[in-house]
């Protein structure tokens, strides 16, 4: 008759694999978090300075942000519709990651497809699309 004893060093053994394997698991996804936390603070001060004052007064000396700003008819839009289409790109990449499950990526879609009916989101994507990952571009053409 086998004692429970004998069995003891494998029982050991695969519970302390399956907390590395444990520790490993959550370690990656704290890391994944925080990225996506710090991409969405990013985001949003990316905006609050780019919809300033001092800056939008700056940009407008520039031909290229010149050229941006005459999709639109004021700087404002033209920095509001480029934070949705970053939002809607961190959706998907959300999404492409498996991290929002997939009623809510049939929301955010819905929504990408609507903001495509908006003749200035058009204007604007059309023209900064290239700076976007290959997927992304493809899915938004796609809708």
């Amino acid at each position: 008759m086998v004692s429970l004893l004998e069995y003891l060093p494998i029982i050991t053994s695969g519970l302390l694999l399956l907390s590395i394997l444990t520790l490993v698991v959550n370690r990656k996804n704290l890391r994944l978090q925080s990225e996506y936390q710090i991409y969405a603070r990013m985001i949003e001060a990316r905006l609050k300075l780019e919809t300033s004052e001092p800056f939008i007064n700056m940009a407008k000396e520039s031909p290229f942000f010149a050229d941006r700003f005459a999709l639109v008819d004021s700087p404002d839009q033209f920095y509001m519709l480029r934070a949705y289409i970053d939002l809607y790109e961190f959706i998907f990449l959300l999404h492409k990651t498996k991290v929002i499950d997939d009623q809510l990526w049939t929301r955010w879609m819905s929504s990408a497809k609507a903001m495509k009916s908006i003749p200035k989101f058009l204007t604007v994507w059309d023209k900064t699309k290239s700076v976007h990952s290959p997927d992304f571009v493809k899915f938004i053409d796609s809708l």
